[in-house]
């Protein structure tokens, strides 16, 4: 029997926020964050031109709900694909730092391929509340493998990965839903096209499962859950680049157009400048 996913809920993040005198002006309601990420060393110790090798884009978003906001890097690797990336968040009692959050292996050694492509990227998410309103979020995402990126696979095999992401307590978990897995043929009347056919479907066990049990994967794998859409909307790191080159006003527009961009269902973005800790406007 498929093992299910507990319900147990971290409680969300808080922490006090001060700001002195000589902080950068926040035009915009959630500007605490936001300087946050401004002042980086992280922001502003990007490698550039390693970062445009690898086609980065950066992305700000609150991946679960807890009022701090994440800045993620993902980079393409050697396959082609943005497997590659590093996530920040904010360090408590270190006003503008941002701390690495962990990410852990993925289950069977595949790596999702959370996002990268410049644009927005939109998810099946799946919320769970539990009855002190406590949230978790997950975030589908299907990743396909060739052998350049899992050698155990033979030439003209490809597997595709359907995954969930999950952050909490500063990690990211990755847990495997399903697989499909399948050989990639060239077409004969029209050259460089190939086509995927699939063979076999399993489920996280390793056993074999239906195609219509495969499609549910991700549906069925969360118990309780709401089911909503989630847009990140990725930017180049060249035109972050850009923005810092020219000074302060122009790479906080960049941060905050991406921030802007992030959606979690029908959640609107945004915090209350009043309080004495970040809170999510809902």
């Amino acid at each position: 029997m498929k093992k299910k996913l507990a319900k147990t809920l971290a409680l969300l993040a808080v922490g006090a926020v001060a700001l002195s005198s000589s902080a950068f002006s926040a035009p915009y309601e959630y500007g605490l964050e936001l300087v946050r990420l401004l002042d980086s060393p992280v922001v502003n110790g990007i490698d550039f031109e390693d970062a445009a090798a690898k086609n980065a884009c950066f992305c700000v978003s609150d991946m679960d709900g807890n009022g701090w906001l994440e800045f993620t890097i993902a980079t393409m690797d050697e396959t082609g694909m943005y497997l590659d990336y590093a996530c920040y968040e904010y360090e408590s009692g270190n006003e503008n730092a941002l701390k690495p959050i962990e990410i852990r292996p993925p289950e069977a050694g595949f790596k999702p391929r959370f996002a990268g492509m410049a644009g927005e990227n939109k998810l099946t998410a799946y919320r769970v509340v539990d009855e002190n309103n406590r949230e978790e979020r997950y975030y589908h995402v299907d990743t396909s493998y060739r052998k350049t990126s899992l050698p155990r696979l033979q030439d003209g095999e490809y597997i595709v990965a359907r995954q969930l992401v999950n952050k909490s307590n500063d990690m990211l978990f990755t847990y495997l839903a399903a697989t499909e897995q399948g050989v990639i043929t060239e077409s004969a009347s029209r050259p460089g096209m190939m086509t995927f056919t699939s063979e076999k479907y399993t489920d996280s066990n390793g056993a074999e499962i239906s195609k219509e049990a495969f499609e549910r994967s991700a549906d069925v794998y969360i118990v309780n859950a709401e089911k909503v859409e989630a847009t990140f909307l990725w930017i180049p790191v060249a035109e972050l680049e850009k923005a810092i080159s020219l000074g302060r006003d122009e790479t906080w527009e960049v941060l905050q157009k991406s921030w802007q961009g992030f959606r979690f269902g029908d959640v609107p973005q945004g915090y209350d400048p009043t309080g004495d800790r970040p809170q999510v406007v809902y």
